[in-house]
């Protein structure tokens, strides 16, 4: 068989890249028995269990406008974003600037919050004057940006850092420092959005539309020259395709890619990627609850990092339903080892940490559920903005390979992703146009 166009990965950025080339002769392979990646969600009643990927960017942005393409609606998330627990007290509402002064800390802890707390504020606002930000900050780990701090201080960051799957020592300073920038965007944040009815919405839409231009199930084994074409080897079977788009996640996609570019493949396989788990909990309450107004909260010293409340989009105006939806979010190496634990281990050690946080969700957890993501998500260590140069662009002797994926952005994020499956679905088709044109 042969395509104008085969697509490996059906994450959020092949599914792009084949939406904006299903006018053409394409062809998407997902090695999972779904496509989506990392946007994974469950009906539940009048809700939905999220377990990935549920913050959606603003209107104007590349998934926004594949959102409403197939009929979908996103809402704003008004509840607090920065919320923040420490032993009995959380914190979900005021400046973040006062913090430190209304948690239980010693009085050095305070003083050494606030410095890290103002160094950090400093270097967001230099980030965001940059346009691009892969040599930012890129010599040294967060860790060492912040430098020495008490303890109870280091959690704090450490589990802000988790929140991108990494540890202080093991995230660029600049990557952390974006992490931060992210949500310090207020209102204006780029990532500020809930799709009604679960993240899954969107890939479960884009695969019906797509029908059976995109396969799941199929095992990409290699991608090789075949003259001007790509032979794409999947299950025994040959596709030869005039372009093909790689946007499997980096570890994966290194080998294919390694025969037809080879620095490329180099430059993939020295992306990091850290583990994350969730857990989905259904709950069953008939009264409101204390968190109805917030969205997140960090944890630190908790068995998991980050508390969100995925009933939040649901919350605005009206009479308040029955029942809610939480997800519970570990990342780094606590999480990778916990989630060699059998489900009920990790649901017992999460439900004991969300009983002692919330008592009030105590005798009303319908429902739990465990999402294991060993390749949770990309990020940046020092010294990762020096393999940019190499993934762009066109790739090969015919200059027909491309590669699309999170790890473009030196913190993986779902629009980022996407923008770079339509990048490379917009080379192809202008390639393509030349062809018939000539």
């Amino acid at each position: 068989m042969s395509y104008d166009v085969i697509i490996i990965g059906g994450g959020i950025a092949g599914l792009s890249a084949a939406w904006g080339l299903r006018h053409r002769d394409v062809l998407l392979l997902e090695a999972e028995d779904r496509l989506g990646g990392r946007l994974r969600s469950d009906p539940c009643g009048g809700y939905w269990l999220n377990y990935g990927a549920h913050l959606f960017p603003a209107p104007g942005s590349r998934v926004d406008t594949m959102v409403r393409e197939c009929g979908l609606e996103t809402v704003p998330v008004t509840g607090g974003m920065m919320g923040l627990s420490v032993g009995s007290t959380i914190l979900t509402s005021g400046r973040v600037e006062s913090y430190p002064f209304r948690l239980p800390l010693s009085v050095r802890d305070r003083i050494a919050f606030v410095r890290a707390g103002v160094k950090v504020q400093r270097a967001v606002a230099r980030y965001h004057r940059l346009d691009r930000h892969y040599d930012f900050e890129d010599d040294r780990t967060f860790g060492e940006f912040l430098g020495p701090l008490p303890p109870a201080v280091h959690e704090i960051f450490a589990c802000a850092s988790r929140r991108a799957t990494a540890e202080l020592d093991e995230l660029s300073a600049g990557c952390g420092i974006g992490l931060f920038a992210l949500v310090w965007g207020g209102k204006g944040s780029l990532i500020a959005r809930n799709v009604l009815g679960g993240s899954g919405q969107l890939p479960a839409a884009m695969a019906r539309e797509l029908g059976d231009r995109a396969r799941t199930g199929c095992h990409v084994n290699g991608v090789e020259s075949g003259g001007a074409d790509l032979v794409v080897h999947c299950g025994g079977e040959e596709l030869r395709a005039r372009h093909v788009i790689v946007a499997a996640q980096a570890p994966y996609a290194s080998p294919l890619v390694a025969p037809v570019a080879e620095r490329a493949a180099d430059a993939l396989a020295k992306l990091t990627y850290g583990a994350f788990l969730s857990v989905a909990v259904e709950t069953s309450e008939t009264t409101a609850m204390p968190y109805d107004d917030v969205y997140a909260i960090a944890t630190p010293g908790r068995a998991f990092d980050m508390f969100t409340n995925q009933a939040h989009a649901l919350r605005a105006g009206g009479k308040r339903r029955p029942g809610g939806s939480l997800m519970l979010f570990a990342g780094a190496r606590a999480a990778a080892a916990l989630m060699r634990e059998q489900d009920d281990v990790i649901i017992e050690r999460f439900l004991g940490d969300l009983y002692a946080l919330y008592p009030q969700t105590r005798g009303v957890v319908a429902d739990a559920r465990v999402r294991r993501w060993e390749l949770g998500n990309v990020y940046a260590q020092p010294g990762r903005g020096r393999l940019q140069r190499v993934l762009e662009g066109p790739l090969g002797a015919h200059e027909n390979l491309h590669l699309a994926g999170d790890y473009f952005a030196e913190l993986g994020n779902m629009e980022a992703a996407a923008r770079t499956g339509v990048a490379a679905a917009e080379r192809v088709d202008a390639r393509l146009r030349e062809v018939t044109h000539a």
